[in-house]
């Protein structure tokens, strides 16, 4: 994983593959505030932290991180250096694509909801299942002839192992329209769209 990523990350972190990302950082930066997107995010060399609000996540190698809500937050690498840099994974996460799959699954094939509402964001160890196939989505970047029919396989292979894991209620919020998250998203937007204008809370 880390040699794929090594060797296809580019300065603007795009892929030849619509939605993936990859990032490398050779040195630990500043703290940079930004919009999270809703993403989700494997680390496979460093370590990252990012906080929204009074709350921080911290993920390093091994772990991935599930932003099913476009949020405003605050983002840096935290162990980098240029002989071992930070190297992770981006996959943007469409809800069109989550409603897609919600409505394929047969009965019994998603893991019950817990109590409360889930996080918009959370951090949590990468099984192999998705690791396998991040590693097989960053492969098609070296086959141009196969990319374009098997990355859409792989992506939804990806958002399955997201959606029936750990975080899988998040990201199934994610493809529910009428979702709590999906209020708070819309939201956020509005209020991101809108924030010179004054509007009544």
């Amino acid at each position: 994983l880390r040699t794929l990523l090594a060797r296809h990350a580019r300065p603007d972190w795009t892929t030849a593959i619509d939605g993936v990302l990859i990032s490398r950082v050779d040195l630990p930066d500043p703290p940079e505030p930004s919009t999270s997107g809703t993403v989700l995010a494997v680390i496979a060399q460093g370590a990252k932290r990012l906080a929204l609000g009074d709350r921080v996540y911290e993920y390093g190698a091994g772990q991935y991180l599930v932003a099913s809500v476009d949020l405003p937050v605050t983002g840096q690498f935290t162990r980098a250096d240029p002989d071992r840099p930070a190297l992770g994974f981006g996959l943007t996460l469409e809800p069109s694509a989550v409603a897609e799959l919600l409505l394929q699954a047969g009965p019994g094939d998603l893991p019950r909801a817990g109590a409360g509402a889930p996080s918009g964001i959370a951090v949590s160890d990468a099984p192999p299942a998705l690791l396998d196939a991040v590693v097989r989505m960053l492969r098609l970047l070296d086959e141009p002839r196969d990319r374009a029919v098997l990355a859409p396989l792989v992506k939804r292979e990806i958002l399955w192992r997201l959606i029936t894991g750990e975080q899988g209620a998040a990201v199934r919020q994610l493809g529910l329209a009428d979702s709590g998250l999906s209020h708070v998203s819309r939201a956020v937007r509005w209020i991101r769209e809108h924030y010179a204008e004054p509007f009544r809370v």
